[in-house]
């Protein structure tokens, strides 16, 4: 993989950790409102069960992190 690939990948797999992270703390301590884009996207996720929706996000933010860890191991 050249370099250019590996930046782009590196930079997606940060922005979804941070809209992961930032997604499941909205859920547990409403740190923010969402604009009407942002509740379109996510409107199944008013009825659904907030530990589960939050679960899903952790499992997100842990491949992301795999992946992160993969992208910066050494090849032989």
């Amino acid at each position: 993989m050249n370099t250019f690939n590996r930046v782009v990948t590196i930079l997606v797999l940060l922005k979804v950790i941070l809209v992961s992270i930032a997604v499941a703390l909205n859920k547990f301590f409403n740190f923010f409102v969402w604009k009407s884009l942002a509740d379109k996207v996510i409107s199944f996720a008013t009825n659904q069960n907030i530990y589960l929706l939050g679960g899903v996000l952790i499992v997100i933010f842990a491949a992301c992190i795999v992946l992160l860890v993969y992208e910066f191991r050494r090849r032989e």
